[in-house]
């Protein structure tokens, strides 16, 4: 089994993702696997607005998104406190360990 992000084993040299500073994104984590990743972004939390096709009554903020096995999750994030390079990555140590995480650029 790899442990990957969009099909890449994390490399610290490559930027995965660039987002513009101040900005607010939605994201749909994909999880193609029968496991569920524990996904972490470094710097900001994550809105969770939609998981496994539904709309949350009341989306919630969270540091750490289940991902559901075979299925999906929408978040919302803001990009408005920290301008740099950091880190979103699996949060089973060893799924990171094995190549599950990417650099986000902010500029």
């Amino acid at each position: 089994m790899s442990f990957t992000i969009n099909g890449r084993e994390f490399d610290p040299d490559r930027v995965d993702v660039t987002v513009e500073a101040g900005s607010v994104e939605e994201w749909t984590l994909t999880n193609t696997s029968p496991m569920v990743p524990p996904m972490h972004l470094h710097v900001w939390r994550m809105q969770v607005v939609e998981s496994a096709g539904r709309a949350l009554a009341r989306p919630a903020w969270q540091d750490v998104v289940n991902v559901p096995a075979r299925g999906q999750v929408r978040v919302r994030i803001a990009f408005d406190d920290f301008v740099g390079r950091t880190v979103y990555h699996c949060h089973i140590l060893d799924h990171e360990d094995r190549g599950m995480m990417g650099v986000i650029e902010v500029r």
